[in-house]
């Protein structure tokens, strides 16, 4: 059987759209180096690979010190979850930051939205995590993470 174009493109533009539904709530992230020297994004994990993968545009390479880098970051594991896991480093100092989402099922069928965010710190350094938006409707947050 042949299909003609016209069909292909139809089933090619439901498939996409298909898949960006199945797509978790973005993060937009922010992260400030609020160091003397500068600060190097690193990816060691399988999950910060990932995060890399999912970044919109890509994490800069090197953030200067007192500077800062913003980028989004969404998750095509399932419509109601999203991560991003990121590692900086500044000399012997690491950050490990991680801004998750999972919407569960609440009463009636509604979803109870939950964003955890954590930042772990190693070699003396100092991070820090924190939402700084969220919306309801779509479940979008904005994360900001520093480190010095």
């Amino acid at each position: 059987m042949k299909m003609s174009k016209s069909v292909l493109s139809v089933l090619t533009v439901g498939m996409l759209a298909a898949g960006s539904a199945l797509a978790g709530p973005p993060v937009a992230v922010t992260f400030k180096n609020l160091g003397t020297a500068d600060a190097t994004y690193t990816i060691i994990t399988n999950n910060e690979a990932t995060t890399n993968v999912n970044s919109i545009p890509k994490p800069v390479t090197t953030v200067k010190a007192g500077g800062a880098d913003t980028y989004t970051v969404q998750s095509n594991l399932s419509p109601i979850a999203n991560y991003a896991n990121l590692r900086y480093t500044i000399g012997g100092k690491t950050c490990t930051f991680l801004a998750t989402y999972v919407g569960t099922v609440g009463p009636g069928g509604s979803t109870i939205p939950k964003w955890n965010n954590t930042a772990t710190p190693s070699g003396g350094a100092v991070c820090t995590a924190k939402v700084t938006s969220t919306n309801i409707s779509t479940y979008a947050w904005s994360v900001e993470f520093t480190m010095k």
